[in-house]
C-alpha cells in the first residue's frame, strides 16, 4: 500500500490527516502528500496529453494496467520510483522536468 497503514477513518480524524479509501481500505494520508499526490497526477496528465498518449496507451508501454495510470493523475495512487521513471521515459521527458514545478 505504498508505506501507508491501514486504520480506522476516525484515527485519521483524530491525526487531522486525510483518509482515502485504497482498494476498499481507509489509510491516512497526509495532506501535503496528497497534495503532491494530486499536483504530480495533474502534472502527468497534462504532459501525456500534450504528447497526445492516452492512458492505454502509456499503460501499454510502460506495462502497468490503464486505470493504474487514471488513478496515478486523479492522485489516488502513490507510484514507485521505478514507475515514475518509466512513465517519464515513455512520455520522452527527463524526470527533473517531470519534477520541475514541485523543487
Amino acid at each position: 500500500m505504498d508505506g501507508h497503514i491501514k486504520v480506522h477513518r476516525s484515527l485519521c480524524d483524530k491525526l487531522s490527516v486525510e483518509a482515502t479509501p485504497i482498494k476498499r481500505q481507509t489509510v491516512c494520508v497526509d495532506s501535503d502528500e496528497q497534495r503532491f499526490l494530486n499536483n504530480f497526477g495533474k502534472r502527468m496528465s497534462e504532459i501525456r496529453k500534450k504528447k497526445g498518449v492516452t492512458q492505454e496507451q502509456l499503460a501499454n508501454i510502460v506495462e502497468l494496467h490503464r486505470t493504474y495510470i487514471g488513478f496515478i493523475e486523479q492522485g489516488k495512487r502513490n507510484p514507485s520510483i521505478g514507475n515514475v521513471y518509466k512513465i517519464a521515459n515513455a512520455l520522452d521527458i527527463a524526470l527533473k522536468d517531470l519534477f520541475k514545478p514541485f523543487l
